[in-house]
Protein backbone atom coordinates (compact mmCIF):
# COMPACT_ATOMS: atom_id res chain seq x y z
CA UNK A 1 0.00 0.00 0.00
CA UNK A 2 2.85 2.36 0.82
CA UNK A 3 4.36 1.68 -2.62
CA UNK A 4 1.01 2.33 -4.34
CA UNK A 5 0.62 5.66 -2.63
CA UNK A 6 4.01 6.66 -4.06
CA UNK A 7 3.31 5.40 -7.59
CA UNK A 8 -0.14 6.90 -8.06
CA UNK A 9 0.99 10.54 -7.79
CA UNK A 10 3.86 9.80 -10.22
CA UNK A 11 1.46 8.31 -12.76
CA UNK A 12 -0.88 11.22 -12.27
CA UNK A 13 1.99 13.55 -13.17
CA UNK A 14 3.06 11.62 -16.28
CA UNK A 15 -0.39 10.81 -17.67
CA UNK A 16 -1.34 14.37 -18.69
CA UNK A 17 2.03 14.81 -20.42
CA UNK A 18 1.57 11.58 -22.37
CA UNK A 19 -1.88 12.70 -23.53
CA UNK A 20 -0.66 16.18 -24.41
CA UNK A 21 1.19 15.12 -27.57
CA UNK A 22 -0.76 14.28 -30.71
CA UNK A 23 1.05 13.50 -33.99
CA UNK A 24 1.26 16.48 -36.29
CA UNK A 25 3.29 17.13 -39.46
CA UNK A 26 4.82 20.30 -40.78
CA UNK A 27 7.72 22.61 -40.07
CA UNK A 28 8.37 25.56 -37.80
CA UNK A 29 10.47 28.30 -39.37
CA UNK A 30 12.10 29.91 -36.35
CA UNK A 31 11.71 33.66 -35.91
CA UNK A 32 12.94 33.94 -32.32
CA UNK A 33 15.83 32.56 -30.26
CA UNK A 34 13.62 30.27 -28.14
CA UNK A 35 14.62 27.64 -25.62
CA UNK A 36 13.59 24.10 -26.62
CA UNK A 37 12.61 22.14 -23.51
CA UNK A 38 11.63 18.52 -23.03
CA UNK A 39 8.03 19.28 -22.00
CA UNK A 40 5.43 22.02 -22.16
CA UNK A 41 5.18 22.17 -18.38
CA UNK A 42 8.77 22.50 -17.19
CA UNK A 43 11.86 24.49 -18.15
CA UNK A 44 14.25 21.51 -18.19
CA UNK A 45 16.44 21.84 -21.29
CA UNK A 46 19.35 19.37 -21.47
CA UNK A 47 22.13 20.86 -23.57
CA UNK A 48 20.51 24.32 -23.44
CA UNK A 49 19.11 23.87 -26.95
CA UNK A 50 17.85 27.06 -28.61
CA UNK A 51 16.21 27.68 -31.97
CA UNK A 52 18.18 29.51 -34.63
CA UNK A 53 16.06 32.23 -36.30
CA UNK A 54 15.77 31.62 -40.01
CA UNK A 55 16.21 27.86 -39.74
CA UNK A 56 13.39 25.34 -40.10
CA UNK A 57 12.57 22.47 -37.73
CA UNK A 58 10.41 19.41 -38.34
CA UNK A 59 7.25 19.29 -36.24
CA UNK A 60 6.34 15.82 -34.99
CA UNK A 61 3.50 16.65 -32.58
CA UNK A 62 1.36 19.40 -31.06
CA UNK A 63 -0.02 19.65 -27.57
CA UNK A 64 -3.69 19.98 -28.66
CA UNK A 65 -5.92 20.65 -31.67
CA UNK A 66 -5.54 24.41 -31.16
CA UNK A 67 -1.90 24.22 -30.09
CA UNK A 68 0.10 26.49 -27.89
CA UNK A 69 3.25 24.33 -28.35
CA UNK A 70 4.85 22.22 -31.07
CA UNK A 71 7.13 19.25 -30.48
CA UNK A 72 10.16 19.48 -32.78
CA UNK A 73 12.62 16.78 -33.83
CA UNK A 74 16.11 18.27 -33.38
CA UNK A 75 18.63 15.61 -34.38
CA UNK A 76 21.58 17.23 -32.61
CA UNK A 77 19.76 17.37 -29.25
CA UNK A 78 19.61 14.68 -26.59
CA UNK A 79 16.75 13.86 -26.26
CA UNK A 80 15.83 14.78 -29.82
CA UNK A 81 12.18 15.73 -29.28
CA UNK A 82 11.76 19.23 -27.83
CA UNK A 83 8.78 21.50 -27.12
CA UNK A 84 8.58 25.16 -28.08
CA UNK A 85 5.78 27.72 -28.10
CA UNK A 86 4.14 28.22 -31.47
CA UNK A 87 4.97 31.93 -31.23
CA UNK A 88 8.66 31.03 -31.72
CA UNK A 89 8.12 30.97 -35.48
CA UNK A 90 5.67 30.44 -38.31
CA UNK A 91 4.17 27.18 -39.50
CA UNK A 92 5.03 25.69 -42.90
CA UNK A 93 2.95 22.86 -44.36
CA UNK A 94 4.72 19.54 -44.99
CA UNK A 95 6.25 18.88 -48.39
CA UNK A 96 5.40 15.58 -50.06
CA UNK A 97 8.30 13.15 -50.34
CA UNK A 98 9.79 12.63 -53.77
CA UNK A 99 8.86 9.50 -55.65
CA UNK A 100 12.43 8.81 -56.73
CA UNK A 101 13.49 5.20 -56.10
CA UNK A 102 15.38 5.10 -52.80
CA UNK A 103 18.23 2.81 -53.73
CA UNK A 104 19.45 4.42 -56.93
CA UNK A 105 21.12 7.67 -57.85
CA UNK A 106 19.74 8.97 -61.17
CA UNK A 107 21.93 9.47 -64.19
CA UNK A 108 23.07 12.89 -65.32
CA UNK A 109 20.22 14.57 -67.21
CA UNK A 110 19.87 15.52 -70.81
CA UNK A 111 17.83 18.48 -69.56
CA UNK A 112 18.86 22.10 -70.19
CA UNK A 113 21.61 23.52 -68.02
CA UNK A 114 19.12 25.91 -66.41
CA UNK A 115 17.22 23.15 -64.58
CA UNK A 116 16.11 24.61 -61.25
CA UNK A 117 15.83 23.24 -57.73
CA UNK A 118 12.74 24.58 -55.94
CA UNK A 119 10.30 27.45 -56.31
CA UNK A 120 10.81 31.04 -55.33
CA UNK A 121 9.90 30.26 -51.72
CA UNK A 122 12.40 27.41 -51.39
CA UNK A 123 15.06 27.94 -48.72
CA UNK A 124 18.55 26.50 -48.34
CA UNK A 125 21.73 26.79 -46.34
CA UNK A 126 25.07 26.88 -48.16
CA UNK A 127 27.60 25.42 -45.71
CA UNK A 128 31.13 26.61 -46.55
CA UNK A 129 33.91 25.13 -44.42
CA UNK A 130 37.34 26.45 -43.53
CA UNK A 131 39.24 23.21 -44.08
CA UNK A 132 42.36 23.86 -41.93
CA UNK A 133 40.11 24.26 -38.86
CA UNK A 134 38.32 21.00 -39.68
CA UNK A 135 41.64 19.20 -40.03
CA UNK A 136 42.83 20.32 -36.58
CA UNK A 137 40.57 17.65 -35.07
CA UNK A 138 40.42 15.25 -38.04
CA UNK A 139 44.10 14.97 -38.93
CA UNK A 140 43.82 11.28 -39.87
CA UNK A 141 41.09 11.83 -42.44
CA UNK A 142 42.38 11.26 -45.99
CA UNK A 143 41.52 14.82 -47.04
CA UNK A 144 43.60 16.24 -44.18
CA UNK A 145 46.76 14.24 -44.77
CA UNK A 146 49.38 16.27 -46.56
CA UNK A 147 47.53 19.56 -46.33
CA UNK A 148 50.01 22.40 -46.77
CA UNK A 149 49.63 26.19 -46.41
CA UNK A 150 49.75 26.66 -50.18
CA UNK A 151 47.21 23.97 -51.06
CA UNK A 152 43.97 25.35 -52.51
CA UNK A 153 41.81 24.12 -49.62
CA UNK A 154 44.01 26.00 -47.14
CA UNK A 155 43.32 29.36 -48.79
CA UNK A 156 39.65 29.27 -49.72
CA UNK A 157 36.32 27.88 -48.54
CA UNK A 158 35.45 24.25 -49.12
CA UNK A 159 32.01 22.89 -49.91
CA UNK A 160 30.39 21.10 -47.01
CA UNK A 161 26.95 21.03 -48.55
CA UNK A 162 23.85 22.73 -49.92
CA UNK A 163 21.01 21.91 -47.53
CA UNK A 164 17.32 22.26 -48.39
CA UNK A 165 15.36 23.71 -45.51
CA UNK A 166 13.69 23.27 -43.08
CA UNK A 167 16.39 21.47 -41.14
CA UNK A 168 14.34 18.28 -40.87
CA UNK A 169 13.99 17.98 -44.65
CA UNK A 170 16.50 15.23 -45.31
CA UNK A 171 16.77 11.65 -46.63
CA UNK A 172 13.89 12.08 -49.08
CA UNK A 173 12.72 8.65 -50.30
CA UNK A 174 15.97 7.08 -49.06
CA UNK A 175 15.91 3.41 -48.11
CA UNK A 176 16.31 2.69 -44.36
CA UNK A 177 19.58 0.81 -44.93
CA UNK A 178 21.10 3.76 -46.81
CA UNK A 179 19.96 6.20 -44.16
CA UNK A 180 21.48 4.02 -41.43
CA UNK A 181 24.80 3.92 -43.32
CA UNK A 182 24.75 7.70 -43.76
CA UNK A 183 24.03 8.37 -40.10
CA UNK A 184 26.62 5.88 -38.86
CA UNK A 185 29.43 7.28 -41.00
CA UNK A 186 29.71 4.16 -43.19
CA UNK A 187 29.62 6.33 -46.29
CA UNK A 188 31.38 3.88 -48.61
CA UNK A 189 28.19 1.80 -48.55
CA UNK A 190 26.18 4.67 -50.07
CA UNK A 191 25.48 5.06 -53.79
CA UNK A 192 28.12 6.91 -55.74
CA UNK A 193 26.59 10.04 -57.24
CA UNK A 194 26.33 9.82 -61.04
CA UNK A 195 28.31 12.85 -62.23
CA UNK A 196 29.89 13.91 -65.49
CA UNK A 197 33.72 13.81 -65.50
CA UNK A 198 33.86 17.62 -65.47
CA UNK A 199 31.58 17.96 -62.45
CA UNK A 200 33.37 15.13 -60.65
CA UNK A 201 36.72 16.85 -61.15
CA UNK A 202 35.36 20.23 -60.03
CA UNK A 203 33.80 18.65 -56.94
CA UNK A 204 37.09 17.08 -55.92
CA UNK A 205 38.67 20.51 -56.05
CA UNK A 206 36.12 22.28 -53.86
CA UNK A 207 35.06 19.39 -51.58
CA UNK A 208 38.18 17.78 -50.11
CA UNK A 209 35.88 15.46 -48.17
CA UNK A 210 35.21 13.48 -51.36
CA UNK A 211 38.28 11.49 -50.28
CA UNK A 212 36.19 10.32 -47.32
CA UNK A 213 33.00 9.95 -49.43
CA UNK A 214 31.42 13.12 -48.08
CA UNK A 215 29.79 13.59 -51.49
CA UNK A 216 27.90 10.31 -51.09
CA UNK A 217 26.67 11.40 -47.67
CA UNK A 218 25.64 14.88 -48.84
CA UNK A 219 23.71 13.50 -51.80
CA UNK A 220 21.94 10.87 -49.68
CA UNK A 221 20.99 13.22 -46.85
CA UNK A 222 20.46 16.55 -48.59
CA UNK A 223 20.65 16.14 -52.35
CA UNK A 224 17.73 13.72 -52.47
CA UNK A 225 15.53 16.58 -51.22
CA UNK A 226 16.86 19.16 -53.69
CA UNK A 227 14.44 18.36 -56.50
CA UNK A 228 16.99 17.56 -59.22
CA UNK A 229 19.45 14.79 -60.02
CA UNK A 230 22.92 14.54 -58.48
CA UNK A 231 24.67 16.14 -61.45
CA UNK A 232 22.54 19.30 -61.23
CA UNK A 233 22.66 19.40 -57.43
CA UNK A 234 26.46 19.35 -57.21
CA UNK A 235 27.03 21.51 -60.26
CA UNK A 236 24.86 24.28 -58.82
CA UNK A 237 26.38 23.95 -55.35
CA UNK A 238 29.85 24.28 -56.88
CA UNK A 239 28.79 27.40 -58.80
CA UNK A 240 27.53 29.06 -55.62
CA UNK A 241 30.70 28.24 -53.71
CA UNK A 242 32.84 29.60 -56.56
CA UNK A 243 31.02 32.92 -56.28
CA UNK A 244 31.83 32.99 -52.57
CA UNK A 245 35.48 32.18 -53.25
CA UNK A 246 35.65 34.88 -55.91
CA UNK A 247 34.46 37.51 -53.49
CA UNK A 248 35.87 39.87 -50.89
CA UNK A 249 34.82 37.38 -48.21
CA UNK A 250 37.42 34.85 -49.33
CA UNK A 251 40.06 37.56 -49.61
CA UNK A 252 39.27 38.70 -46.07
CA UNK A 253 39.88 35.19 -44.73
CA UNK A 254 43.03 34.57 -46.78
CA UNK A 255 44.56 37.87 -45.67
CA UNK A 256 43.82 37.07 -42.02
CA UNK A 257 45.15 33.51 -41.81
CA UNK A 258 46.64 33.09 -38.34
CA UNK A 259 44.69 36.07 -37.02
CA UNK A 260 41.34 36.67 -35.35
CA UNK A 261 38.29 37.89 -37.23
CA UNK A 262 35.22 39.34 -35.58
CA UNK A 263 31.82 38.22 -36.81
CA UNK A 264 30.90 41.81 -37.62
CA UNK A 265 33.95 42.03 -39.92
CA UNK A 266 32.80 38.91 -41.77
CA UNK A 267 29.26 40.23 -42.08
CA UNK A 268 30.55 43.58 -43.31
CA UNK A 269 32.53 41.80 -46.03
CA UNK A 270 29.33 40.04 -47.14
CA UNK A 271 27.56 43.41 -47.27
CA UNK A 272 30.26 44.80 -49.53
CA UNK A 273 30.45 41.71 -51.73
CA UNK A 274 26.79 40.77 -52.07
CA UNK A 275 24.78 43.81 -51.05
CA UNK A 276 23.81 45.61 -47.83
CA UNK A 277 22.00 43.27 -45.47
CA UNK A 278 23.52 40.07 -46.83
CA UNK A 279 25.78 39.76 -43.79
CA UNK A 280 22.72 39.35 -41.56
CA UNK A 281 21.94 36.11 -43.44
CA UNK A 282 25.26 34.52 -42.44
CA UNK A 283 25.96 32.52 -39.30
CA UNK A 284 29.51 31.76 -38.09
CA UNK A 285 30.34 28.39 -36.58
CA UNK A 286 33.37 28.06 -34.28
CA UNK A 287 34.89 25.09 -32.44
CA UNK A 288 35.63 25.02 -28.68
CA UNK A 289 39.19 26.24 -29.33
CA UNK A 290 37.90 29.41 -30.98
CA UNK A 291 38.64 28.48 -34.60
CA UNK A 292 36.15 29.55 -37.27
CA UNK A 293 35.08 26.25 -38.82
CA UNK A 294 32.26 27.20 -41.18
CA UNK A 295 30.00 29.85 -42.65
CA UNK A 296 26.32 28.88 -42.92
CA UNK A 297 24.73 31.14 -45.48
CA UNK A 298 20.96 31.42 -45.82
CA UNK A 299 19.53 31.33 -49.35
CA UNK A 300 16.03 31.67 -50.74
CA UNK A 301 14.69 31.23 -54.25
CA UNK A 302 14.84 28.93 -57.24
CA UNK A 303 18.46 27.98 -57.97
CA UNK A 304 19.71 27.38 -61.49
CA UNK A 305 23.08 27.49 -63.22
CA UNK A 306 22.92 31.28 -63.61
CA UNK A 307 21.74 32.18 -60.08
CA UNK A 308 23.48 35.12 -58.44
CA UNK A 309 24.60 34.25 -54.93
CA UNK A 310 23.89 37.77 -53.66
CA UNK A 311 20.27 37.70 -54.81
CA UNK A 312 19.65 34.37 -53.12
CA UNK A 313 21.23 35.59 -49.88
CA UNK A 314 19.29 38.85 -49.74
CA UNK A 315 15.98 37.01 -50.25
CA UNK A 316 16.61 34.74 -47.24
CA UNK A 317 15.51 35.36 -43.63
CA UNK A 318 18.06 36.85 -41.26
CA UNK A 319 20.07 34.44 -39.11
CA UNK A 320 21.55 34.60 -35.62
CA UNK A 321 25.20 35.56 -35.37
CA UNK A 322 26.54 32.23 -34.10
CA UNK A 323 29.97 32.73 -32.60
CA UNK A 324 31.13 36.32 -32.24
CA UNK A 325 34.41 35.68 -34.00
CA UNK A 326 37.41 33.40 -33.98
CA UNK A 327 40.78 32.49 -35.42
CA UNK A 328 41.31 31.87 -39.13
CA UNK A 329 43.33 28.68 -38.90
CA UNK A 330 46.40 28.00 -41.01
CA UNK A 331 47.16 24.54 -42.42
CA UNK A 332 49.03 22.25 -40.06
CA UNK A 333 48.93 21.79 -36.28
CA UNK A 334 48.15 24.89 -34.25
CA UNK A 335 46.64 28.10 -35.47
Amino acid sequence: MHLSRRLIPLAACLWPLALAAEPFAGSLIAEHDCLAGISTKHQENPGQIRLVPGEGYRIVARNKAQPTHYQLRIESARPKDRWVEIACGHFAAPVAAESQPPSAVPAAPAAPATRTSGGMDAQYVLAASWQPAFCETHARRPECQGQTPDRADALAFSLHGLWPQPIGRAYCAVAPAARAAAESGDWKQLPNADLTPATRAALRQVMPGTRSDLDRHEWTKHGTCYGTDAETYFRQAIALLQQLNGSEVQRLFESNIGKRLRAKEVRAAFDRAFGPGSGERVRLECDPDGLITELRIGLKGAIDDRSALGELILAAPTRTLGCRGGWVDRAGPGR
